[in-house]
Parts: C-alpha cells; structure tokens; sequence
C-alpha cells in the first residue's frame, strides 16, 4: 500500500513539474527589464569584440596574439566557453549539449550555424582591413523563462547586429540582421546580512545565435 502511494505522488509530482515547465515563469516588468538589459551588455561585450579579432589581414605577432585574448573573452560570455556543455532540461533531466553555435548571412542568405570557436578563428583569418559592428541598442526576450530547476531558466532574445568590412578601400560586406541568441539564466537571491533585506541578481549566459525574422513577433 505505502509503494502504492509513493508512486502515485511520485507521478503527481512530475506530472506538476511538468506542468510548470509547459506554462514557463512569467516575468514581471522589472525583472524583464532587468534580464534585458544584462543582455544588452552581453551581446554588446560580444560585439565589441569582434572588430578586435578581425580587423587588418597582415596582422602582426603581437595583434594576433591580441586577437586570440580576445577570441577568449569573447567565449567567456556563452555557455560552455565554446566546447559542449552540460544543461538540465524542462523535465529536470540533465544532456549534453554540443558548443553553442553562430549563423551568419552572406549577400542577405543565410549560411549554415558553425561553431562558434571556428566563426571566431575563421573571422580573425579574413582579409579585412576594417571592420564596424554596430553596438546593441535594443534587445527583445520572450515573456517566458523556462524553468531547469534550482533557479535556473532558458529562454531566448532577439537583437538587430550590423557588421560591415572593408578591402582594398572598397565596401565588401555590409549586412544588417535580427539575430535570435537562447539565453540561460541563473536567479540568485543574496542575503544583506545586517543592511537586511534580499537582493536578487541575474547571472546571463549567451547560447546559440541564430537569423530570425521574429523581431516582430515576441
């Protein structure tokens, strides 16, 4: 009778967990806001990187050794660091997962996600003299997080990147696209201690960075 019972509440309670990660956590206002903004500072952390790894061609021993410092900040920011990583799905359960990924346009086509490691690489190899990234003024996040347990959350942004790069004097790329990034989020309470009081803050990491025509969407 009691292993009946135990299972019954074993169901009950996965079916709830369930439940919950279906329907997702709603954000209030300001805990939008706030998630949107430490994303904003991550993806233009991300951004500003990227001029530094891939400008000039005839680079010298020092900017590249420059570029590669670079490349390692740059990977700081996503989850995994660029290699595959750990995470606990809706369900609680935790996979493998493998490096995040970048999607990137060429002539307003949309090329096949890679590595991000080897996007970063191959961006430093390019032939470009200059190159301008726009910094992220506005970042979009769904309404809901999807809760992974012990105040962990998935979920995904969307932000407007333009990239443009010089050869030879001349004008060789110039594209500008709504990205889509998933975003894994980490809520951690901290006790004041004698000030009182709780305060809450977000812990962001990037993920995949995928084009998208959804900026009109969310």
């Amino acid at each position: 009778m009691k292993t009946k019972v135990l299972l019954i509440l074993m169901v009950f309670c996965a079916f709830v967990i369930n439940a919950y990660a279906q329907s997702g956590y709603e954000l209030s206002q300001e805990e939008r806001e706030t998630i949107e903004q430490r994303v904003i500072e991550k993806i233009n952390d991300f951004l500003s990187y990227l001029p530094e790894i891939a400008a000039k061609s005839d680079k010298s021993k020092e900017e590249k050794e420059l570029a590669l410092n670079y490349i390692d900040l740059a990977l700081k920011l996503f989850i995994g660091e660029g290699k595959d990583y750990q995470y606990r799905d809706q369900a609680g359960v935790w996979r493998w997962h493998e490096a995040v990924k970048m999607q990137t346009t060429s002539r307003g086509r949309a090329n096949r996600p890679q590595p991000m490691v080897r996007y970063l690489n191959k961006l430093m190899a390019l032939p470009y003299q200059t190159v301008e990234v726009d910094t992220c003024s506005a970042v979009r996040i769904n309404k809901k997080l999807h809760p992974t347990g012990d105040g962990r959350y998935t979920g995904s942004a969307v932000f407007i990147q333009a990239f443009r790069a010089t050869r030879d004097g001349r004008l060789v790329v110039n594209d500008k696209d709504a990205k889509q990034v998933t975003i894994y989020v980490e809520r951690k309470d901290i006790d004041l201690g004698p000030i009182g009081g709780i305060e809450t803050v977000w812990i962001i990491k990037l993920g995949d960075i995928r084009i998208t025509t959804s900026w009109s969407s969310m």
